[in-house]
């Protein structure tokens, strides 16, 4: 329980994925920084084609970095549905056309949103350099955030091990 005044906060588990991303889609700015831009599900593809479906994308304009989001309830398996999904979404979402997807999709909801073009205002970034902004924020390394109501052993050493592995493969 968290008590903050005179309200009271209570754990109490998710009814389902959905209720989860829903969760996080609404507070995303609370979670990932006020700088950051919450982009909703996105079907991306891997070279061969293999799709999959992140819950979605977050740019943080003042880190210059970017996520794959990916929602899950910890009764899920780590190893037969959590890893490999995760796997297909970063390497999917490392090919150059998903990339300049993901930069588009951002770029349309700043012709659509004022308060995502605010954002870029707000950092002092032109509206003639958001694209080239973006770019180089999505050239990065995505990381990843699993939201989830629970972190087991197993998750916890997985990503610990993927950690190491991606830390290794920057130094070469």
């Amino acid at each position: 329980m968290i008590i903050a005044g005179s309200k009271k906060f209570i754990s109490a588990a998710f009814a389902s994925e959905e209720e989860l991303e829903l969760i996080v889609q609404a507070n995303a700015e609370y979670i990932f920084g006020p700088d950051s831009l919450y982009l909703p599900k996105s079907l991306i593809r891997t070279s061969d084609g293999f799709g999959t479906i992140p819950d979605g994308f977050v740019v943080d304009l003042a880190s210059r970095s970017w996520f794959i989001i990916e929602a899950e309830l910890a009764v899920h398996s780590v190893w037969n549905h959590i890893a490999p999904q995760i796997a297909k979404q970063i390497i999917a979402a490392s090919q150059p056309a998903r990339r300049r997807m993901l930069t588009e999709l951002v770029i349309n909801r700043v012709k659509e949103s004022a308060a995502f073009k605010e954002r870029f205002e707000e950092l002092c970034i032109s509206e003639i350099d958001i694209r080239r902004v973006l770019s180089e924020i999505i050239e990065g390394k995505p990381i990843v955030g699993i939201p989830i109501d629970h972190v087991g052993g197993d998750l916890r050493d997985w990503s610990i091990c993927v950690r190491a592995q991606i830390s290794q493969s920057s130094e070469r």
